[in-house]
């Protein structure tokens, strides 16, 4: 999942809200783990010094980093085997 913004903009965290329907049966979970990566010119690059992604059921995640100045952020998911994953809303600091 990416975002991409018009200009560059310096951000020092996200917040991720992972969507589970464990409750009803379905089929998407949290995911195993994720990591956040910023956009430095035409290569993709680690956060710097993240505080725990965390993967936690019906609750904001916060990962504060140091600050980073970049036009485009991406989240990568490692997926439970045999489950999807969503997200039901992320936040940009």
């Amino acid at each position: 999942v990416q975002y991409e913004f018009p200009e560059p903009r310096t951000i020092r965290g996200v917040e991720v809200y992972w969507f589970d329907d464990a409750a009803t049966g379905g089929g998407c979970r949290t995911p195993q783990s994720w990591k956040l990566r910023y956009r430095d010119g035409d290569q993709w690059k680690d956060i710097p010094n993240p505080s725990a992604c965390g993967v936690e059921k019906d609750r904001f995640n916060k990962a504060a980093f140091d600050e980073v100045r970049t036009s485009a952020l991406r989240i990568e998911a490692q997926l439970r085997p045999e489950y999807s994953a969503g997200i039901l809303e992320w936040r940009v600091e």
